[in-house]
């Protein structure tokens, strides 16, 4: 199953209760998903929004973007270009562009947005109706006449049209060339947002039919979508549907029927003289354990023609990438054989990024390049270059002088900037001016931050406090914060809490806890915005609890939940557990037993995979394949309890009393989890709410189970999937 992610949020993927430092981080880009494996997978990253993706005939992936570059070939592991901000990871360095040769609008005269201002120009109309594209399919359809076949097609919603690309083979990959738009609407209220091959080779479009476009929300025309279907009526081209293989594909995946996992990648397809299968390879490396990468990726780099290609070069790079710093010294000898430059460049930055702490490999590098070519020199000078625009001053490694001076006047810019980095070093105001600049190179931003922010200027408060929705320095501005002591700082966290980013909420949880006074504020502001009590998490409450500060505390218990220290006996047991159950005992045990124990103790408050209640934490992805956090939550359960899961007694009108959780309230009424039951209860009902520093999960069950029976359901809650219960 794939699906697209788009640019706006950045999402933590994992099932219900995964901790945070678990999860999948994405943003903007494609995904699958494998319904019996159960696998997550990010396929390739980039783009804006995508809104269609397609296979060629040759199995390729393609898919349509918006804003910037309309068309993509779907390389995993692939990083593409973006609209904005920059990738997860920040090593990727350079990026790869669209596939398409081409704009369907006037790129050179008009901003993207220009034609959500007016109507669309003369030139953009030429060229295919405006950058917003809705939609895709390859036609495969083995109907329509063989001119079309394999095209790519995708709805213009601007330029109420449907747009046609012709894929043709370049390099190891392919271009996208401008095809004649197929078809264009006389209803300028035509918005095409998806298109489909049916089982008879013709094609169905979806209308959306709206006088607004994707941003318009004032909620009008809800009843004027139309579904058309595209006929051709003349001889058919009897070349192949592939409706009925996929549909075939479909009927076995549902059976549980799937196609072998690809063969691994082999070091002999580094020389096959056909791109695609090289490209291939290169894809492949992200798939083996760090070492095994580098015989690969130097018999790649041996390629001198793939030096200048779109996509080859990045895509060895993207590969080797997190094998670098472990492995310098393998790192160096494939910068000093690969006869792509790109490889070569981006090694030195990569090591040299980590001079500070680790400056022996950038020692080595240059002295092994004493004898390469003044080309391989200058690819070198320049990697070292971009991984330093961001510092004030580091050690001058000990060969650089005799580097430099091989280097002669090859580039006198070049070398003075590095000169300059390795001896005086940088003015501040220089430091500033790079923070300031959203168009700059998004490590030489970060860099520049971290050195600024050594020995922080209170003058600098004002530049760091803007620079808190900085889409790349964001989350370091907030936790840069911190080290100031301006009085407006928990005011300007709070004020627009950021809903949509993850990593800025735990960034500015991070910068309030770090003092009192603030932590007090933050407090106050979950007393008012419960939801925000879940952005704080058990490391960042004892972070808080270790401020000393008794009203603060008291206002944790309240709004957050308990939280103490494990007593000398729990700790003892906690041991004596950990030792009976090693991982030769756990292999011995039965899941099947344990999952027939937990359906019978665990599952009336905890639910696993899908099986059980909702009055303890959702247990599926939680962290529960480390035995400590096993071992701690259960032997001892009131050492940390979120306000969620604290057991609450209400005394009701009528003379009852109910025990429970609240997993929801507002004005009107209270909802109770029991273990029995769940009960919606008018607050005008309730005498008196007393919540209590416990939960329901009692002590002493592992002793209770014995030896035997913990064993088994420690071997369930361990599982990686679903076990039946044993017979």
């Amino acid at each position: 199953l794939y699906g697209r992610h788009g640019i706006t949020d950045t999402s933590a993927i994992g099932a219900p209760g995964t901790p945070a430092e678990q999860r999948t981080r994405m943003n903007c880009g494609i995904f699958r998903w494998h319904p019996v494996k159960r696998t997550f997978e990010i396929v390739c990253q980039g783009g804006t929004n995508s809104w269609g993706m397609d296979w060629n005939g040759d199995g390729e992936l393609f898919w349509i973007n918006t804003v910037i570059g309309h068309l993509f070939h779907g390389i995993p592991g692939a990083y593409y270009d973006r609209m904005f901000g920059a990738h997860l990871n920040p090593h990727v360095y350079e990026l790869i562009p669209q596939t398409a040769d081409h704009y369907h609008w006037d790129h050179d005269a008009e901003t993207w947005d220009t034609i959500r201002k007016g109507s669309v120009s003369a030139k953009t109309d030429t060229l295919g109706g405006g950058h917003a594209h809705v939609g895709c399919v390859i036609y495969n359809g083995g109907l329509w006449p063989a001119e079309y076949q394999d095209k790519l097609f995708t709805c213009n919603l601007h330029g109420n049209r449907i747009n046609m690309d012709i894929l043709e083979r370049q390099g190891c990959g392919y271009v996208a060339r401008h095809g004649t738009d197929f078809m264009k609407s006389k209803d300028k209220w035509f918005r095409g947002i998806d298109l489909s091959t049916g089982p008879d080779g013709n094609v169905y479009v979806i209308d959306w039919s709206d006088a607004g476009e994707c941003h318009d929300n004032d909620g009008v025309h809800r009843t004027s979508g139309r579904i058309y279907k595209i006929v051709y009526e003349g001889e058919p081209s009897k070349l192949a549907n592939n409706w009925p293989q996929r549909m075939e594909t479909l009927a076995k995946s549902m059976r549980g029927e799937f196609p072998a996992d690809p063969a691994a990648p082999s070091i002999e397809d580094a020389s096959n003289p056909d791109g695609l299968v090289r490209l291939h390879l290169a894809s492949a490396l992200q798939r083996l354990p760090l070492p095994e990468r580098y015989p690969i990726a130097t018999a790649l780099a041996a390629n001198a023609q793939d030096a200048t290609d779109r996509q080859q070069p990045l895509m060895i790079w993207y590969g080797i990438e997190p094998a670098v710093v472990p492995f310098p010294d393998k790192a160096i000898a494939l910068a000093l054989s690969s006869k792509i430059p790109t490889v070569r460049k981006l090694i030195a930055r990569r090591l040299t990024e980590e001079i500070e702490t680790s400056p022996q490999p950038v020692h080595d590098l240059l002295t092994a390049a004493a004898s390469a070519s003044e080309a391989d020199r200058l690819d070198i000078a320049r990697g070292m270059r971009d991984a330093l625009k961001g510092f004030a001053r580091v050690s001058k490694p000990a060969p650089w002088d005799g580097f430099s001076a091989a280097l002669g006047t090859a580039d006198p810019a070049l070398l003075r900037d590095l000169n300059l980095v390795f001896g005086s070093g940088r003015a501040a105001e220089e430091l500033v001016a790079l923070l300031k600049d959203t168009t700059a190179d998004s490590n030489a931003r970060r860099a520049a931050f971290d050195s600024l922010l050594r020995s922080p200027d209170p003058k600098l408060f004002a530049t760091v406090k803007g620079l808190i929705n900085d889409k790349v320095l964001g989350t370091a501005a907030r936790l840069g914060l911190a080290k100031f002591s301006d009085p407006s700082i928990p005011a300007v966290l709070l004020a627009a809490w950021p809903e949509r980013s993850q990593e800025w909420r735990a960034a500015n949880v991070t910068t309030l806890a770090s003092r009192a006074a603030w932590a007090k504020d933050l407090l106050s502001h979950v007393a008012s915005h419960p939801t925000i009590r879940e952005d704080i998490s058990p490391f960042q409450a004892r972070q808080i609890r270790s401020l000393g500060d008794e009203a603060v505390n008291q206002l944790l218990a309240q709004v957050w939940g308990e939280l103490r220290d494990s007593p000398e006996a729990k700790q003892k047991e906690l041991a004596q557990w950990k030792a009976i159950l090693t991982a030769d005992t756990l292999a011995k045990a039965d899941p099947a037993k344990g999952h027939q124990l937990f359906s019978a103790i665990c599952a009336s408050c905890h639910k696993l995979y899908g099986e059980g209640a909702a009055l303890g934490p959702d247990l599926t992805g939680s962290d529960r394949h480390n035995l400590d956090y096993l071992l701690g939550n259960i032997v001892d359960p009131n050492a940390l309890v979120p306000a969620d899961y604290r057991v609450t007694v209400l005394k009701l009108k009528d003379g009852r009393t109910l025990t429970g959780v609240l997993p929801e309230r507002n004005e009107r009424t209270l909802t109770v989890q029991t273990p029995a039951e769940r009960l919606v209860i008018p607050r005008a009902d309730v005498v008196e709410e007393q919540q209590l520093p416990a939960s329901f999960m009692p002590e002493g069950l592992l002793t209770a189970l014995g030896e035997e029976n913990v064993r088994h359901l420690m071997a369930y809650l361990m599982s990686q999937g679903p076990v039946a219960t044993a017979p």
